[in-house]
């Protein structure tokens, strides 16, 4: 296989190169690997992938796959969404919701069996140690000669390979805005705060908690670009998830980050030049990563 240089180190980086069976360089702007990616719920809910919800579903087999692997720790399991707006689940009573999550004060609910939950950072500390990750590269130029990438210019000097994969995720508009390619950032919030015994995946109005090493709590978005945090939408977040289930706020921890959204949410999986490919545009980026991994390794391979 030819080499290849994979821009950027979040989820869809890192599982491109872990499905790419050749010689691999990744290039990481920030210090902090995958710091983009750290900022994820970690979590496949297919009902709520549209009609990629079959590519969800595959995501969810790989991920197994891989915790049984490495020892990751990850737990397939049920759903319950409280909402006025139902999307085709079981709904169940308050005795069928206690038998499932004693500690939820619910009188109603739908249930869905097939969700999965990685514990994330568990993941990266192993998908990262893989790999010849070189950070704080930061790809300043791209040397682009009769449609083909010659090399990258970075911060730490020239790169070259064969091929290129951009799994570049907030940084796209900033590399291929000249391309035409179009991706809005949607800023959200990963909260992290004490374990409560939640078995299962809450989604409370959107609003969603999972339970692993700690409880963690996320499910706004919003197109934004600005790293600070929202109080507001951790308000929200905390108060929506509160009204049925008891949340520990004394010690939180808040994680900021971006999905790079196309202009019709469909992921990006594109030929820029070609020996090159973007890899990006769809908001459940953890769940869809596996599949758009190998899409793109196919493309490579075959030339489509």
């Amino acid at each position: 296989m030819p080499k290849l240089i994979i821009v950027g180190s979040g989820i869809t980086g890192l599982i491109t190169a872990l499905k790419y069976s050749g010689d691999v360089i990744i290039l990481e702007k920030n210090k902090i690997v995958a710091n983009n990616s750290k900022a994820s719920l970690w979590s496949i809910i297919p009902p709520l992938c549209s009609n990629h919800r079959e590519d969800c579903e595959k995501g969810m087999r790989f991920y197994e796959e891989i915790c049984e692997k490495y020892g990751i720790y990850c737990k397939k399991t049920h759903i319950l969404r409280v909402s006025s707006k139902k999307i085709g689940g079981k709904i169940v009573d308050r005795k069928e919701i206690r038998g499932l999550e004693p500690q939820l004060n619910i009188e109603e609910a739908e249930f869905f069996e097939n969700g999965l939950f990685v514990e994330g950072d568990e993941l990266f500390s192993i998908l990262e140690t893989e790999f010849n990750i070189k950070s704080n590269s930061e790809v300043t130029d791209i040397l682009v000669k009769d449609n083909e990438i010659k090399s990258l210019l970075t911060s730490k000097g020239e790169v070259k390979g064969e091929f290129y994969i951009f799994a570049t995720g907030y940084l796209t508009p900033k590399l291929f805005s000249k391309l035409g390619i179009e991706v809005n950032l949607f800023k959200g919030h990963l909260i992290i705060t004490k374990k409560t015994s939640l078995n299962g995946i809450l989604i409370v109005n959107d609003r969603i908690a999972v339970e692993g090493k700690k409880l963690y709590l996320n499910g706004d978005s919003k197109q934004n670009s600005s790293m600070t945090i929202d109080y507001d939408e951790i308000s929200k977040t905390i108060n929506e998830i509160g009204r049925v289930l008891k949340i520990d706020t004394t010690n939180l921890e808040i994680r900021v980050g971006f999905r790079s959204v196309s202009k019709d949410r469909e992921p990006i999986v594109k030929k820029i030049y070609s020996n090159a490919i973007l890899i990006t545009g769809y908001r459940f980026g953890f769940a869809l990563a596996p599949v758009l991994a190998e899409k793109a390794i196919q493309m490579i391979k075959y030339g489509h």
